[in-house]
């Protein structure tokens, strides 16, 4: 197969304009693959299955053809087309189920297709399947969401569905750390009423509230954040997610188009500025001033940094640094981040104790959240300084402005900052830039 390719209408095709083909022995080896599903579809698919149970064992196949990769072919089409095209000539119940199954959440043109497919082999004579008019019936009937007020690093937006014979909640986890991706999914046969039962049971000591939300925002919620999914680079979602991504996909398609996520709340530069001198005279940098000789100056830019990181780099209340996002800036974040030597580093992990004083006390949050958040700081301070050593760690605006501080290059003379832009890579690059900094 061609080494080179490029895609047309969602398929991946060679140079040349003709999609690859299956050998004959590639063809027989997927028959037999299909054949081997047919033939234990009924462990799965039985006839007393739950509607719901039905629709997720689709959506768990889906998963699966969408995770593979095929040079040169669109796998979805080898697999899902593949196995709806075997299906549809086998006058079977088990190759009925398959195709009612995968019609239930697939989406076009395989819902289409698996559909016909069906009321074919429907129309020979094959018996259907109990749940063969239930599933693919679920219509929205109310949607609410779950969330800690005070760390807030994520929501569960929840919606409750009701077919012909059951009632199921579908939810998805919203991380607000990671940009606001859906990261987590679940599905269960129980009312909304019983999941929130069950929720306020677990969070008798966490400060976690709900509030019921118009089916239309949860719908433009689950949107945004799957999108927001679909565009990262190896999301760290989890398996329930991947495997529940079809049907979640395919109860949006029963939800309203029109609804609106919550836009994030932004604090403007002034307020900023205004914002970062009242913590400069605050209390909290009390201990700070003076320290080895320090003019004030590293205080500030290290409290810049912390203000930048929690206002630009995650999503949510706006000022919030629980010990979820206090790991991330220390152990991610600052080492790649933060232009800055290691004195300052050493520095860093008071000016950020002393910053998530200041915006607790701000926000108006608890003590004891206050105090774990603080904790946080100084436990993954050790590791940060070590991180913040290796310039393994570094990102290329890191190097450049270590590179550019140290040799004196006024950052508002762009024709010097191009020269020097120019010497780095003749010179080998930013990571041989960094190790020469490094060894200084």
């Amino acid at each position: 197969m061609a080494a080179q390719r490029r895609k047309r209408g969602g398929r991946v095709t060679p140079r040349g304009g003709s999609a690859a083909r299956l050998s004959a022995s590639e063809k027989r080896g997927l028959e037999e693959i299909f054949a081997e599903l047919l033939r234990g579809v009924r462990r799965d698919l039985s006839e007393d299955a739950e509607p719901l149970l039905v629709e997720m064992w689709a959506s768990h196949m889906w998963s699966i053809w969408q995770g593979q990769y095929l040079v040169e072919m669109d796998a979805v089409e080898v697999f899902a087309g593949g196995l709806i095209a075997y299906a549809a000539t086998r006058n079977t119940p088990n190759a009925l189920a398959v195709l009612r199954a995968l019609a239930s959440v697939a989406p076009e043109p395989y819902g289409a297709r698996a559909r016909r497919a069906a009321d074919r082999v429907a129309g020979t004579g094959v018996v259907e399947p109990p749940w063969s008019a239930l599933v693919g019936t679920a219509e929205p009937t109310v949607a609410w969401i779950h969330f800690d007020p005070v760390d807030d690093d994520g929501v569960s937006v929840m919606v409750e569905f009701e077919g012909l014979a059951d009632v199921h909640t579908v939810g998805v986890y919203i991380d607000h750390n990671l940009g606001g991706i859906a990261k987590d999914a679940f599905a269960v046969p129980a009312s909304i009423d019983s999941v929130l039962a069950r929720l306020k049971e677990n969070d008798e000591f966490d400060p976690v509230e709900c509030r019921q939300i118009s089916v239309a925002e949860a719908a433009a919620r689950w949107r945004e954040a799957l999108e927001m999914t679909a565009r990262t680079h190896e999301p760290p979602v989890s398996d329930d997610l991947r495997e529940l991504r079809a049907l979640l996909e395919a109860r949006l398609r029963a939800m309203p188009l029109r609804g609106k996520a919550p836009a994030q709340a932004r604090i403007r530069e002034d307020d900023r500025e205004s914002l970062l001198s009242e913590f400069l005279e605050s209390d909290e940098t009390i201990g700070l001033w003076g320290v080895d000789g320090d003019d004030g100056s590293h205080v500030e830019h290290l409290a810049m940094q912390a203000m930048t990181f929690s206002l630009d780099y995650v999503r949510g209340t706006p000022l919030r640094f629980s010990p979820v996002m206090v790991e991330m800036f220390c152990l991610d974040w600052a080492p790649r981040k933060i232009a800055a030597d290691e004195d300052a580093f050493t520095m860093l992990p008071d000016v950020l104790a002393a910053w998530v004083r200041f915006a607790g006390r701000h926000r108006g949050i608890p003590e004891a959240s206050i105090t774990e958040a603080v904790k946080a700081a100084y436990e993954y301070a050790p590791e940060m300084i070590e991180l913040a050593r290796d310039p393994a760690n570094w990102g290329a605006a890191k190097t450049i402005g270590l590179a550019v501080q140290e040799r004196g290059i006024d950052i508002t003379d762009q024709a010097a900052l191009d020269d020097f832009i120019t010497e780095v890579n003749r010179g080998g690059g930013i990571d041989v830039l960094a190790n020469e900094l490094a060894k200084q």
